[in-house]
């Protein structure tokens, strides 16, 4: 249950503290992208983020596959996918992509098997659980269309079915917006986000949390929710308030992308504005 404060206005976030703010952390769907596009509003608004200098790193459940092409093709400074498998980001030197797997080498033939003979598992146990579209460009975890377990969707048993068996073949489970993602590693978003910080920047998480804001949505942002000083709810995080243990401490008007979107503004209004007094 969540006993926090409910989260303020954006409006409310403090100018003197949106002026120092060079690093933006964000989630991916539903805090990004605006039921499962990217608009282009939104879209601008990370490369005028990125053409300021701000630092974005996209922190998502998002597969393997859009990961590579975020890391290559988006004005960001990296990007942790699948709920912190791995991390990818473009050397600004070489402009190759540069992969982080937090799957020892020597277990990763083993894990995937693993994760292979789970999925079987699920199929034959719950029949109607569809998987989701982009299953097929993930490495490390299983994500499962949290409308297939839907009682809407006619199903036999419910999300706690489901994530109970998970975990009786030893899988670590996280819920989002749209998933229900399962993997057999340890990481979850903020661990990854430490590593990354610290392995890419070469600096702690906790040196530059002063200077950093994180965008999210859901209940797999909690613990982002939790460390960072400067945390923002797009404003459809409001459905899941009363079941994270941590909120966001701040909100915005606009859902998803729109919401994005203004979270940019102030950054950016905050910038120019800084930039004038000097």
């Amino acid at each position: 249950m969540n006993l926090a404060l409910p989260p303020s206005p954006v409006a409310d976030f403090e100018r003197s503290s949106a002026s120092k703010i060079r690093y933006l952390f964000s989630d991916l769907d539903d805090t990004i992208t605006t039921h499962g596009q990217l608009c282009a509003r939104t879209y601008q608004a990370i490369c005028d983020l990125s053409l300021k200098g701000f630092k974005i790193i996209i922190v998502t459940g998002g597969p393997a596959g859009w990961c590579d092409c975020i890391a290559r093709m988006w004005p960001v400074h990296g990007v942790i996918g699948e709920g912190g498998a791995f991390y990818m980001y473009k050397d600004p030197v070489s402009q190759a992509t540069i992969t982080r797997e937090f799957v020892l080498a020597a277990e990763r033939e083993s894990f995937i098997k693993r994760m292979h003979l789970a999925r079987e598992g699920l199929i034959k146990r719950f029949p109607s659980l569809l998987f989701a579209s982009d299953q097929f460009a993930r490495l490390f975890d299983l994500a499962i269309e949290l409308g297939s377990i839907s009682p809407l969707a006619d199903s036999k048993f419910g999300l706690a079915e489901v994530v109970e068996y998970l975990h009786t073949l030893g899988l670590n489970t996280k819920t989002s917006s749209i998933h229900l993602n399962a993997t057999l590693g340890q990481w979850d978003k903020l661990s990854s986000t430490r590593t990354m910080v610290r392995e890419v920047f070469a600096v702690d998480l906790s040196e530059i949390v002063d200077t950093s804001i994180f965008v999210g949505d859901s209940l797999n942002d909690d613990a982002m929710f939790g460390f960072f000083k400067h945390s923002i709810g797009v404003a459809n995080v409001r459905s899941y308030l009363s079941s994270l243990v941590h909120s966001p401490k701040w909100i915005t008007k606009g859902e998803r992308g729109s919401g994005f979107v203004e979270v940019a503004q102030i950054l950016l209004a905050e910038d120019d504005l800084a930039n004038h007094r000097h």
